[in-house]
């Protein structure tokens, strides 16, 4: 084993499980006061829930949260607070009425439609 933690998916862990895991990290002190988030590695950080007694396990394409459950897919809050997102690239529009066949107006224009005589 290399030493790198492997995640098949987030799980939600519980206060005291991350305490341990700070306190292992800080050399067997524990926190005094125990963070809003806990950024583990650049690729991972735990996210204490509004209730506080749990902690989402959150990474750029995933988090534990409930609402990553129900919109799968989809980046959720905590993921886009601590990840840089990719912009959405933007299609370019396509005019259809230029595309239309159509045909020639009585002054040579292009017109796709009935046309009155003027």
């Amino acid at each position: 084993m290399d030493g790198r933690i492997i995640v098949a998916y987030p799980v939600t862990q519980t206060r005291a499980a991350v305490e341990q895991l700070i306190a292992y990290f800080n050399h067997g002190e524990a926190p005094a006061e125990m963070p809003s988030f806990y950024r583990l590695s650049s690729d991972m950080v735990f996210v204490q829930s509004n209730k506080g007694d749990t902690y989402y396990v959150t990474t750029p394409k995933s988090c534990s949260c409930p609402a990553a459950t129900y919109n799968p897919g989809k980046p959720c809050k905590h993921s886009r607070k601590y990840f840089a997102q990719p912009k959405p690239t933007e299609e370019p529009t396509i005019d259809l009425r230029a595309s239309l066949p159509g045909w020639r107006g009585p002054d040579g224009q292009r017109a796709n439609g009935p046309v009155e005589a003027i």
